[in-house]
């Protein structure tokens, strides 16, 4: 899932299921393997609006236009469903082609060796970090933004709030004004929130954050993303085989970095 679903998707979340932004998002997500091959006066008649109105709520998705909007639908079209990662099963195609009990198998070899390559000094590194900053936020992509939500809350229980936007946009404008006393915790199995690919076009880079004056933790599987200079805080976990429990994988850690938290505090 890339960025034009994952837009739709909030919108339609976060409007009035009756609200026509709300009515456009659903029509386009039922739709979202024709659009490539149709014009805006199409999607609009699809939408039963006017391509004016279109134009404008392709705009407020965060499109310069209504081309940039069909060019990505037609890029993530065809593109891999976790780009970066094809040599690899997600943990829900395994299930599906092989069975539970394998998978489970794989789950216990993991989790036995999950500290391998968990730095156990940065987890207490990056605790610090977040009792000593006052502006502190968690963000993902899709199934990542999961575990930032789930992170914000577990640490509201102890007593700190820190914030997360389900909205990619609202994420980067964050990121662009943070100051020296802000700090962003990215979860990102594949590392690929740091150079935007998947939440952006091919080849745009996130160049604002080699400016950015506050301190940036990333939670990933991926060592070359863990070895970026941007990254003060590396918190890097492995799998044992071409499995992705990812989604299992960044609970844990997150649990590790709060029970570390809790003894500081």
């Amino acid at each position: 899932m890339y960025i034009v679903a994952y837009r739709l998707i909030n919108l339609r979340n976060n409007s009035r299921r009756d609200s026509t932004d709300s009515l456009i998002a659903q029509t386009l997500l039922e739709h979202i393997h024709e659009i490539d091959r149709l014009s805006i006066e199409n999607v609009a008649e699809m939408c039963s609006v006017s391509p004016s109105k279109f134009s404008k709520f392709v705009k407020r998705l965060g499109f310069d236009n209504y081309k940039e909007f069909r060019d990505l639908v037609k890029n993530e079209k065809y593109r891999s469903g976790y780009y970066g990662y094809e040599d690899k099963y997600p943990m829900g195609l395994y299930i599906e082609k092989v069975g539970w009990e394998p998978y489970l198998d794989i789950l216990r070899y993991d989790l036995d060796h999950f500290t391998d390559k968990t730095d156990l000094d940065m987890v207490r590194r990056l605790a610090e970090a977040l009792r000593d900053h006052d502006d502190v936020a968690a963000f993902g992509s899709v199934y990542s933004q999961t575990a930032a939500v789930d992170f914000m809350y577990r640490m509201a229980e102890e007593g700190k709030n820190i914030r997360t936007y389900t909205y990619d946009l609202e994420q980067e404008e964050y990121m662009k004004n943070m100051d020296e006393n802000t700090l962003v915790i990215i979860f990102s199995n594949s590392g690929q929130y740091l150079y935007g690919d998947g939440m952006r076009k091919i080849g745009y880079f996130k160049t604002y954050l080699k400016r950015t004056k506050g301190e940036i933790a990333l939670i990933t599987s991926n060592e070359e993303a863990a070895r970026d200079p941007i990254v003060k805080y590396p918190i890097l976990y492995s799998f044992t085989t071409k499995v992705h429990s990812h989604m299992l994988m960044e609970r844990l850690i997150m649990e590790l970095v709060i029970s570390e938290y809790k003894k500081l505090v």
